[in-house]
């Protein structure tokens, strides 16, 4: 699944399944130009209510990185997605 990144007054922002129904996940996009040793763009990845279908995320384990180019950091998202998805298929079609 192709994540689609939509603009947002926060930030560029994609997610799978429903998060605003509590079932999904949420990639979110920040430019922290004045981080550069880190990198100047931050990844958050959050997982709502159903942790236990979205992977092994609770609410201390948020996933945060940073990267120095948004092509990279894109590219890492998609990565991301691809395993939850694949993850979340495979448990619920063992259910």
């Amino acid at each position: 699944m192709k994540l689609v990144w939509k603009d947002t007054k926060w930030g560029p922002e994609a997610s799978l399944g429903n998060f605003a129904e509590g079932d999904g996940v949420r990639f979110s996009i920040m430019h922290m130009p004045t981080n550069y040793r880190r990198g100047p763009w931050r990844l958050l990845v959050e997982v709502e209510d159903l942790k236990d279908a979205w992977g092994c995320f609770d609410d201390q384990d948020q996933p945060m990185r940073y990267f120095h180019s948004l092509e990279r950091l894109k590219e890492e998202a998609q990565a991301i997605a691809d395993v939850l998805v694949a993850d979340h298929e495979r448990k619920a079609a063992s259910k």
